[in-house]
């Protein structure tokens, strides 16, 4: 099943998620929260490992989202990491947080959503999370041709 978590700006559904992805034995994937300054980092759920994704200002190495400036390295090392996750098999949920603005422009981790949604096979032992903002819902699923999903917010999580 695709579920996709839907919720408005800076509502928790990443700090739900934190505490959501240990009550499954198999959660892969990627989760970006905030530091304690506030700034974005990318987090492997496999590893446990932080990676600095936002940065202070545009430079070559980055992709700017209004007046957010993000690490094309950080980009590569998560679609890496979730195209790794997907092909290896051995999840029950692969999160993808978040498919966004960037996404809809093929920046960000849309190389890895494409090939993941376009590869997947729904069953009743792998399921994928995508987490959206509730206004790029629509947008997301014609971008991405997802056609059968069920959407969740943070307090109805499978």
């Amino acid at each position: 099943m695709i579920y996709i978590l839907a919720g408005d700006i800076r509502t928790g559904k990443t700090t739900v998620l934190q505490e959501w992805i240990h009550t499954w034995d198999s959660v892969k994937g990627i989760l970006c929260p905030d530091d304690e300054n506030e700034q974005r980092y990318l987090f492997d759920i496999d590893t446990e490992i932080k990676y600095q994704l936002q940065v202070p200002e545009a430079g070559e190495n980055t992709i700017s989202v209004g007046r957010f400036h993000f690490s094309k390295d950080a980009m590569k090392m998560a679609n890496y990491f979730l195209i790794k996750a997907f092909d290896e098999g051995d999840f029950e949920f692969l999160v993808l947080d978040e498919l966004g603005k960037l996404e809809l422009k093929n920046e960000g981790i849309h190389m890895a959503a494409k090939y993941i949604i376009d590869q997947y096979q729904s069953n009743d032992k792998q399921n994928l999370l995508l987490v959206v903002r509730t206004f790029l819902v629509k947008d997301i699923l014609a971008h991405y041709g997802i056609t059968s999903f069920k959407i969740v917010a943070k307090e109805t999580l499978p």
